[in-house]
């Protein structure tokens, strides 16, 4: 009886054993089982970019991805995409006349009011790093007297600074004019435009290069608020070394605010 059951697969005595056939899964593993193996922990990759989860059969082929549930802070973005850095206090706006203890001050932001301007100009720093500025050079070793600068200051910090200088055919003229990056667009420059040419009542003439749109309509916007339209523009000879100029002129006949 146990040489037939072991050759037949039935149990041969009555209600002591079932007679269903033995199952190939309790004699030996399935051919499914026997050809799958688990990868090793170098290749495994359970989940991609996105947060789907993946495996890689054995021929190398990708096997259909599984979507897996992603945790809300995953999914909502990191804290540090969502947040945005709020800007600087951009009031009150205020002009400090420079004298000798600002020297440093001033050279340091005219370094930044080069390196603006020389993506136009096509201008490289020296080999120390620095550009060279030879305007505010002849400011600083007051070789110009009429030359004069102002500080720009908003809420009590450091803001920029402004360059008057007399112009060629009579009046007051904007040899620089510097706002930092990250006041820009919050009314400190036009705050500071305004009170500076509140200071020097009569004829002026702002000078700028008209590539630059976003300074074209700045200082449209300062002339229209300072003397509506009663303004005229124009444009310069074109120099050899840089950007033509153009010209924005307008009088005014008593101190002026913006």
């Amino acid at each position: 009886m146990v040489a037939e059951l072991a050759t037949s697969g039935r149990c041969m005595t009555p209600g002591r054993c079932s007679t269903r056939p033995r199952s190939s899964w309790m004699a030996r593993p399935s051919l499914a089982r026997r050809q799958m193996t688990l990868p090793s922990r170098a290749s495994r990759r359970p989940f991609t970019a996105s947060g789907i989860c993946c495996a890689t059969a054995k021929d190398g082929q990708r096997l259909q991805p599984l979507k897996m549930r992603i945790p809300a802070w995953k999914s909502a973005g990191m804290p540090w995409e969502a947040a945005v850095p709020s800007r600087p206090p951009s009031s009150p706006v205020a002009l400090i006349p420079v004298d000798r203890s600002h020297r440093a001050v001033l050279g340091n932001l005219g370094q930044l009011y080069r390196h603006d301007l020389s993506e136009a100009y096509g201008h490289l720093p020296n080999d120390d790093g620095t550009f060279n500025d030879r305007p505010l050079d002849r400011f600083l070793a007051g070789v110009d007297p009429q030359r004069r600068a102002w500080l720009i200051t908003a809420a009590g910090r450091t803001a920029g600074f402004v360059m008057t200088t007399p112009a060629e055919d009579g009046g007051m003229s904007i040899a620089g004019f510097f706002v930092v990056r990250a006041l820009r667009r919050t009314g400190v420059g036009r705050a500071a435009a305004g009170q500076i040419i509140s200071l020097f009542p009569g004829r002026w003439s702002i000078a700028f290069q008209r590539y630059n749109s976003g300074v074209e309509a700045f200082w449209s916007q300062v002339a229209t608020q300072v003397v509506g339209d009663s303004w005229g523009i124009h444009d310069g000879p074109t120099p050899e070394t840089r950007p033509p100029d153009t010209f924005l002129t307008f009088t005014t006949s008593v101190p002026a605010s913006v």
